[in-house]
């Protein structure tokens, strides 16, 4: 039975910047751990300066014991796949690089809408503070939106500069394993 994964089965949000893991690529590939682990490393080498900038090597456990993993940007992935052929290697190498497409383009749109919002936030703000200054009815008033106004801005503000986190895609798309 083939199991579907999800761009964010694939790809997550890392200290700012989407990356993949070894896990996630050697088991969407069918290889073993340890041998795209191995691959890495020589492909890190190969590449110097600029393998170090696109992989970070990190651990992770199972079964109580440590071992080495990797996470790697979207440069980094395309690098270690690039000479993977067939049919089915092809078609994973597509759904990753899908996976970094999408992602992108969703943190894009919500980064615009935050900022769109908070614009807007701001101009009620402007907006009620002028209204205030021209009588006691419309400060009173403005006492009585001010706690809204600062909820949202806090909402806002919360949501631009969110934890790391890994969202899920609303997306159907996926690639079979």
């Amino acid at each position: 039975m083939n199991t579907v994964l999800l761009p964010a089965d694939l790809v997550r949000l890392d200290a700012g910047k989407l990356v993949t893991d070894s896990l996630k690529v050697s088991t969407v590939h069918g290889k073993r751990h340890d041998n795209v682990v191995q691959l890495i490393r020589q492909r890190v080498l190969e590449a110097g300066e600029w393998g170090l900038l696109n992989f970070k090597e990190i651990t992770y456990e199972d079964g109580g014991r440590t071992y080495p993993m990797f996470t790697m940007t979207q440069a980094g992935y395309q690098f270690l796949v690039g000479k993977m052929t067939g049919k089915k290697a092809v078609q994973h190498q597509i759904a990753f690089i899908e996976a970094f497409s999408l992602m992108a383009d969703q943190l894009q749109r919500r980064d615009t809408n935050l900022w769109t919002n908070m614009q807007k936030l701001i101009a009620q703000e402007v907006e009620s503070e002028v209204r205030a200054s021209f009588g006691s009815l419309l400060m009173n008033e403005r006492k009585r939106d001010l706690p809204l106004l600062r909820e949202e801005r806090d909402r806002l503000e919360g949501a631009i500069q969110p934890p790391l986190f890994n969202s899920p895609s609303p997306q159907p798309h996926g690639v079979p394993v």
